[in-house]
Parts: C-alpha cells; sequence; structure tokens
C-alpha cells in the first residue's frame, strides 16, 4: 500500500471570533494578514472592522502610544521611523519629520499645511495626500503682530499665511476635514479629504487669533481665544457651522493655556498660583454635552518655576491608572501619579506631536509605495577604497539593513531612493 497522502487539518473560525483576534494583533501583521485569503483581506479592508480597530485602540486595552517629531529636514516625505522607547506603560513612537513644521492630528491622522499645500498622511499605513491650497494670504501690518502663537522658541507665525486652522472628523461620516479661516478678508473654507475639493462656509461670530493651536472632539473643531475675552469657538464639521461654547465660571486662562483632547474629550489646561503662591496645572475636561468639570488639579512646586515665569504645560494621554503624561514648552515628559499626588519627570528632549493612534484607514489617491521611500543618511562612518562610503541608515522601514554602499563623492548629509528587498 502507498503512503496516504497527508491531508492538512482545516480549521474554521468564525468571523466573529476572527475580528476579536484580529484587534488584538500588531498592524504590522494585520497588512500581512490580507494575503491569506479573500475573506480576512475582506475582513480587514471593511469600513466596520476600520472602525472597531480605532475604537479599541482608544479603549485603552493596548498599550498608550505617544507621537513624538524626529526632526529631518533632507526633504524625505513623513515616516514612522523603527524601534520604539518605552517607560512605564507609555511607549513613544517616533515619526521622522521636519519638526520645526506645525502639525495637527486626529485619530492618528497628521495634517501638515505648508505654504501653497495642506499635507494630510496617516503614519500607519504611510498614506499621503497632498492637496493645493492656493496663494496664502497677507495680513495688514497693523494685524502682523496678533498673529502668532506661543512655541517652544518664543513667539513666531505657526501656520503659513495667518491662517486660523482646523483639523478633526467628522463623526456622522467619518470623512476627515481641514478648516482655515483669514480674518483679514472674510475668508472661511472647508477641505474634505475624501473628496479633495475646497468650498466656502458661513464666517464665523467673532475672530480667533491666527495660529493660535485647535483640538477636535466629538465631532466639533475648537478654538480658545483669550485676546478678547476668553472665548470658546467651535465649528461642527458635520452640519459646518460655527457656534459658540460656554464656559463655567471660576476657570482661570493664560495667554499659555492649552487646548487638545485628552481621551476623546475636549480639555484646558492652564499653570496658575495657587493660594500658597505656588504653581499648579489645573486640567478642565468637557463632555459631550458641554458641560465642564475640573478633573485635575497638579501641583507644579518641585519643578522650580519663578514666580512670573511664563509656562504651559500640556496633557497628552491618560494611562490605565488615571495617571496623567503631560508635555512642557521645555520639551519635557512628565508623568503625574495621581494616589501619591506626585509629578515626575520621564522624557527630556522630546518633540512631542500627540497621542498616537494606529488607525487602518485609506487615504484614496497619491498613495505612498510601499516598496520605495526616501531615506535620510547622517554621519558617514567610514570611507573605503574607491570613494566608497559606508554610511548608517536611517530608515522609516523595520529593515535590519545597517550599512549600505553610496558611490561617488560623499557629503555628511545624503539624500537617496533605495529599494527594500
Amino acid at each position: 500500500m502507498g503512503k496516504e497522502e497527508a491531508n492538512p487539518i482545516s480549521i474554521y473560525i468564525a468571523p466573529d471570533l476572527l475580528e476579536e483576534i484580529f484587534l488584538r494583533l500588531p498592524l504590522k501583521s494585520l497588512f500581512k494578514f490580507k494575503t491569506v485569503s479573500k475573506e480576512w483581506r475582506s475582513i480587514l479592508e471593511s469600513n466596520m472592522f476600520v472602525e472597531m480597530h480605532l475604537s479599541f485602540q482608544k479603549s485603552g486595552k493596548s498599550r498608550r502610544k505617544i507621537l513624538a517629531a524626529n526632526h529631518c529636514d533632507c526633504g524625505a516625505p513623513p515616516s514612522l521611523l523603527p524601534g520604539v522607547r518605552f517607560e512605564g506603560d507609555e511607549e513613544v513612537v517616533y515619526l521622522r519629520c521636519e519638526s520645526t513644521r506645525p502639525s495637527m492630528s486626529c485619530d492618528g491622522l497628521l495634517c501638515i499645511p505648508e505654504p501653497g499645500w495642506v499635507n494630510v498622511l496617516n503614519p500607519s499605513t504611510r498614506e499621503s495626500r497632498r492637496f493645493p491650497s492656493g496663494p496664502d494670504p497677507v495680513p495688514a501690518p497693523l494685524n502682523r503682530r496678533r498673529n502668532c502663537f506661543f512655541t517652544n522658541g518664543g513667539w513666531t507665525a505657526f501656520f503659513p499665511g495667518y491662517w486660523s486652522m482646523g483639523f478633526g472628523r467628522d463623526k456622522v461620516t467619518g470623512s476627515y476635514k481641514v478648516v482655515r479661516m483669514f480674518f483679514d478678508h472674510n475668508h472661511c473654507d472647508v477641505l474634505d479629504v475624501n473628496t479633495g475639493g475646497w468650498r466656502k462656509v458661513s464666517q464665523p461670530p467673532y475672530e480667533v487669533e491666527a495660529g493660535r493651536i485647535s483640538a477636535c472632539a466629538n465631532g466639533s473643531i475648537y478654538w480658545f481665544d483669550i485676546w478678547r475675552g476668553c472665548r470658546l469657538l467651535a465649528f461642527d464639521l458635520h452640519t459646518e457651522e460655527f457656534y459658540d461654547v460656554p464656559l463655567r465660571e471660576g476657570m482661570r486662562f493664560k495667554m499659555e493655556t492649552q487646548i487638545v483632547n485628552l481621551e476623546d474629550n475636549l480639555a484646558l489646561s492652564t499653570a496658575v498660583l495657587n493660594s500658597d503662591h505656588e504653581w499648579e496645572l489645573e486640567i478642565w475636561t468637557m463632555d459631550a454635552e458641554e458641560r465642564w468639570s475640573k478633573t485635575y488639579s497638579i501641583s507644579l512646586a518641585c519643578l522650580g518655576i519663578k514666580l512670573f515665569e511664563p509656562r504651559w504645560f500640556r496633557p497628552v494621554i491618560v494611562s490605565k491608572q488615571d495617571d496623567v503624561v503631560i508635555y512642557d514648552d521645555k520639551k519635557r515628559l512628565f508623568r503625574y501619579y495621581q494616589c501619591t499626588n506626585t509629578i515626575r519627570q520621564i522624557f527630556s528632549y522630546t518633540c512631542v506631536i500627540s497621542r498616537y493612534l494606529e488607525n487602518m484607514v485609506r487615504l484614496q489617491n497619491e498613495q505612498v509605495e510601499p516598496t520605495t521611500e526616501i531615506a535620510c543618511i547622517r554621519g558617514i562612518t567610514r570611507i573605503g577604497q574607491d570613494g566608497i562610503a559606508f554610511a548608517h541608515l536611517v530608515s522609516s522601514f523595520p529593515s535590519r539593513i545597517d550599512t549600505f554602499l553610496c558611490k561617488g563623492k560623499c557629503k555628511n548629509l545624503l539624500t537617496v531612493k533605495f529599494l527594500i528587498p
């Protein structure tokens, strides 16, 4: 008798169970699993699973991640770098980009404006779209002074052309939109990332200073204005209408007040002096019904801040233990331990962008090819024979390649295109 052929054992896994398994796997593995079968590809590319995956990321069941900028001015497109840094429960993911450029984030997507263009990037899928935004308006000379924002380097123009800008997601349709306002000529329009077209919308009820950071939460974009009496302007991304949000009595504000999305709620944070003339950080959050509550009051006495020193602190994420990770204007990360009411520095000189969420949403058109990438080469390690240089490779792909050859004259900074094997 001939040998019987061994038949592989087929195991049927219900689609619901498959989805639960997929939700707990790294994004890199999910992209590979799309090639296993048509059924798996159908599940992983369905809108329902993309929404489930994003909700799972927000739920806190996965490791909390922070997106930080790894400065690179070589002209390469922004992309994630391999390797992460850990501190306790926090994971810091680095995006290779020009860190001096302003950016807005929503659900793991980034919007990076530049003169004449608006770029939308999904670091998780390495896809991007680039939209022409036309010539930037020029403000009247008398208004130039107020069109600025306090950053790490001082007062500086934050967005090209002195726009007031916002980036967020329509919670009804799921589409991502960019909003920009220019008040000298009463110009306001919206860009839908899906359709790629700008369209004009009605004017806001009042001005907000150009360049001040906005935040998106609960389907609206918010701008905090302090120049004209501490007001909060909102733009509903579905109805595309502006409205005013009342602030609670007793909330204290300064020029350095920060507005952020904290765990899917709008938050305002301000460093203020308490009755003992010591600095403390007040964090107020607003729920979906626009009700405010003071969620944290954190003593900053141990940081040695001078009495009249202007400082800002921005909450980034909340840990599973309800501890808060905070970023400051000195490019430092702190963790506030609620159980002991103490604060400790965990990272230094880190240019934090936002909380990082892995988002599987696809950006139509202008997809970055997964087989090619612009690499930035820094620091020639040694020069071999015939002018062959061995350089350290910094790539956005998790490749094991540590060196490569480049023929010709070499400088300290080279930009090359290479093929991933």
